[in-house]
């Protein structure tokens, strides 16, 4: 419980001062900015991953424990793209992103905001409980990760 409060405290934060970090530059280092956003992508990756196996059936349907993986996950979607705009945080620096990022900016960026409204659709749908709907939100989703890591990532 303290993991998701301070998940949200974070994201809402992010969401507060996106507009002055995107403008700032929040990272001085490359590769620290490729972490970050590394280790953002993995919290994300790992909820949803919990919630994939429920999706699957191999693990069972636990209402509250899918609802807060969908609230952390959601909470997650704010947060490592600002890595993406540091100087030299491209691909080279240990990362799978792939030039194709950068070329295509405005695209990307599309997606991620895409990414962030279905992560909330799933977060608020999840919430209800009901198992059927939670899948299709999850699976909606997981076409929107899967689009741009097709696209994205190596």
């Amino acid at each position: 419980m303290k993991q998701t409060k301070l998940v949200i405290v974070a994201a809402s934060l992010t969401a507060l001062l996106s507009g002055s970090v995107m403008a700032q530059n929040a990272f001085n280092d490359a590769d620290k900015a490729v972490e970050y956003r590394q280790k953002a992508f993995s919290v994300m990756q790992n909820n949803f991953a919990a919630m994939g196996a429920m999706v699957r059936g191999d693990a069972p349907f636990d209402a509250a424990i899918f609802a807060a993986r969908a609230t952390d996950f959601a909470a997650m979607t704010t947060i490592p793209w600002p890595a993406f705009e540091t100087a030299g945080a491209k691909p080279g620096n240990n990362s799978d992103a792939l030039a194709a990022i950068w070329s295509n900016w405005a695209d990307f960026t599309q997606r991620a905001e895409k990414l962030q409204a279905d992560a909330q659709a799933l977060a608020e749908v999840a919430a209800a409980g009901i198992e059927a709907d939670s899948r299709k939100a999850f699976m909606a989703a997981a076409r929107n990760c899967k689009a741009c890591h097709d696209q994205y990532k190596d």
